[in-house]
């Protein structure tokens, strides 16, 4: 009976550890790669530093978003966090009085207006209340304001900041109802 060589079985075991141990360098590089590219935002920016919840739905990115009266937003963040409202440019201007002075809506865009809401903490959930346009820019401008228009179609941003991150929801005022899956009872 032929002898089978061991050193030909050894050579072979060496071989495929080493191929097996390059394959646990690429699988853990790829891990890493996937782990910072996900974390990035696509190589993008910088690691998210907080998330955004209005009324129980994850926001994304900066947009346009319904957010009635009463709503509320979830913030979780790293850092401390700054909320702002500023009037936004409309999509048709409307005329309106402050202080006796004929102005345009779109005149005030990008004004501070974040006295004429009303934020509530209630353990790490804001609630959002405010009156009418007239009411809220009244507040805010320390002013007295007469909307000029009947169809006015305002708009604020909504500006959520922490760290050098921020989101930008842009939202009409709204006293519309909204219903909270999880609180109705069939």
């Amino acid at each position: 009976m032929p002898k089978q060589s061991t050193q030909g079985q050894s050579t072979a075991k060496n071989i495929l550890k080493i191929v097996l141990l390059v394959l646990a360098v690429i699988i853990v590089i790829a891990g890493i790669f996937v782990a910072v590219y996900f974390g990035t935002n696509g190589f993008g920016g910088a690691y998210p530093t907080f998330a955004v919840q209005v009324n129980g739905k994850p926001v994304l990115k900066s947009g346009n978003i319904e957010l009635p009266d009463g709503s509320e937003i979830g913030i979780t963040s790293l850092n401390d966090y700054t909320i702002k409202v500023e009037t936004a440019r409309p999509e048709e201007d409307f005329a309106l009085n402050i202080d006796g002075k004929a102005t345009l809506y779109s005149d005030l865009a990008g004004t501070d207006v974040t006295n004429g809401f009303t934020f509530t903490d209630n353990d790490g959930i804001i609630a959002i209340n405010y009156g009418d346009l007239d009411e809220v820019l009244s507040s805010a401008l320390d002013a007295a304001v007469e909307i000029l228009s009947a169809n006015a179609q305002d708009k604020f941003n909504l500006i959520i900041t922490s760290g050098n991150s921020s989101v930008i929801l842009t939202f009409e005022l709204s006293k519309g109802i909204y219903l909270y899956p999880e609180h109705i009872v069939i």
